[in-house]
């Protein structure tokens, strides 16, 4: 009788324990309360810093394809968008997100397996050495009471839609960075023109100074003077075809070709309005693919902080088990053990863990805090890139009206110093430096209208613009 007291005091035991540790799991839910997450509050201003008031709807949000309009840039984006190594990297990308998040939900889940396993079995004075074998089906699920799965799962949903805001981000800068190779090229294709053309009235003009010269009209050292300016503008020419093909090689890998295959004229018929409608700040935080990355990201950081803080709570799970048991394993198999079957309750309870779960909550209370530093950091950084964008859009079109100016007057100058030179009044001194003039001129007017370009190309990222937002 005492024996079978004794037999049944760890059962007893093991009892208890279950016991207490639910009662403490049925009190924990009044104390355990994960936080809800809420955006954090930014003191945004009323509107954007050199920004002109206009009810138009902000140029962030038009189509791509309004903003770039010429067909070959056009098709130059689609394909960057379509097969360009940035782009398909940043597929990859989320669809490795979608798959970890799909991962994670299935810790909400209940989960089945088929189990074959082996256990000994006493060994009694005279019997042979044995084990008991057990097959069959095995269910579990977690009772997510303190929702430790159910932020894991959020977590990594906050991680995916961090991902797919990466990929918005690439892709704006694709089309962005496409924009401004392709008129990057046509402004060098134009100076290249320029120069040439330069090259060409150089060359008329030193024969005629070599006629002059020849008739004791002009010196020999006016004829080496002119000489040299002609070697000098061809001597720009190399280096403007390098820098044409360098363009082109970097245009062709962007959109996911190889160097040398590109072949397209650059009209470079670019619209460039008066002024451009910034919109709302506030407007930044649901457009622009870097402050939705960082939202999700804060998000995530938040939800691993409940994550944490679960992790004191007990581990309460439902197990059941049905099969087959027998000390030999064909019998197992073939179906002629003895039937089994099991149904209830596990709780883990966390006593001591030697720092770990605290640790883990200070570590993930921590990365919330950069996460939310990061945050603001980025909010600062995208109202400073809309303010310089702004100014420098704004400000290249005082330049090239300045430059526009010039050529004409330096034009106008050469026109007037070759009608002197052959008159006879003014030495040939004038006319060279009228012709570096109109050269230096005419290539920073384009460089001018290169940089309203890729001023507009940046007020177009700043504000958002250059991905595609499906309607939600």
């Amino acid at each position: 009788m005492k024996a079978a007291n004794r037999d049944r005091a760890p059962m007893k035991f093991a009892t208890h324990l279950i016991a207490a540790a639910c009662a403490l799991a049925a009190s924990g839910c009044s104390v355990f309360n994960p936080s809800v997450y809420q955006r954090p509050d930014g003191a945004l201003p009323a509107a954007h810093r050199g920004a002109v008031p206009s009810t138009a709807p902000a140029f962030g949000t038009l189509a791509w394809k309004d903003v770039y309009t010429d067909a070959p840039l056009q098709q130059l984006i689609t394909e960057a968008l379509a097969a360009g190594p940035e782009a398909l990297l940043a597929a990859a990308r989320v669809r490795e997100a979608q798959a970890i998040a799909t991962a994670a939900r299935a810790g909400t889940l209940p989960q089945a397996s088929l189990n074959l396993s082996t256990s000994p079995t006493a060994k009694r004075p005279g019997n042979d050495l044995t084990s008991s074998f057990l097959g069959g089906l095995a269910v579990s699920w977690d009772i997510d009471l303190w929702g430790r799965y159910a932020n894991a799962s959020a977590a990594a949903r906050a991680d995916l839609m961090a991902t797919e805001a990466s990929r918005h981000a690439v892709q704006a800068s694709l089309v962005a960075n496409t924009a401004a190779l392709y008129y990057q090229l046509a402004a060098l294709r134009e100076v290249l023109e320029v120069t040439e053309r330069a090259a060409i009235n150089q060359r008329e003009v030193l024969r005629i100074v070599q006629r002059l010269s020849a008739a004791g009209v002009a010196s020999a050292a006016e004829e080496r003077q002119q000489e040299s300016v002609l070697a000098s503008t061809e001597a720009v020419l190399p280096g403007l075809k390098r820098q044409i093909a360098e363009t082109e090689n970097a245009l062709s890998i962007l959109v996911g070709r190889v160097p040398g295959t590109l072949r397209f004229d650059t009209p470079a018929t670019l619209s460039l309005p008066a002024a451009l409608p910034a919109g709302l700040p506030s407007a930044l935080l649901e457009r622009r693919p870097d402050l939705l990355r960082a939202t999700a990201q804060l998000q995530a950081a938040h939800a691993r902080v409940n994550v944490a803080r679960a992790q004191f709570y007990p581990d309460i799970s439902l197990t059941a088990v049905f099969g087959r048991v027998s000390t030999n394993l064909g019998d197992v198999l073939s179906s002629g053990a003895s039937s089994v079957a099991s149904l209830g309750p596990n709780v883990v309870l966390p006593l001591y863990s030697g720092g770990a779960l605290q640790g883990n909550e200070d570590a993930a209370l921590a990365r919330l805090d950069q996460a939310l530093v990061g945050y603001r950091r980025t909010v600062l950084g995208a109202l400073a890139e809309v303010a310089d964008s702004l100014v420098a859009y704004d400000s290249s079109a005082e330049l090239i009206a300045a430059q526009s100016r010039r050529v004409s007057a330096a034009r106008e100058t050469l026109r007037l110093s070759d009608m002197r030179f052959r008159a006879g009044v003014v030495g040939f001194v004038e006319v060279l430096d009228a012709q570096r003039q109109v050269l230096s001129a005419e290539t920073d007017a384009a460089q001018s209208l290169l940089d309203r370009r890729l001023a507009l190309g940046r007020v177009y990222l700043a504000l958002g613009g250059g991905w595609d937002n499906p309607p939600k």
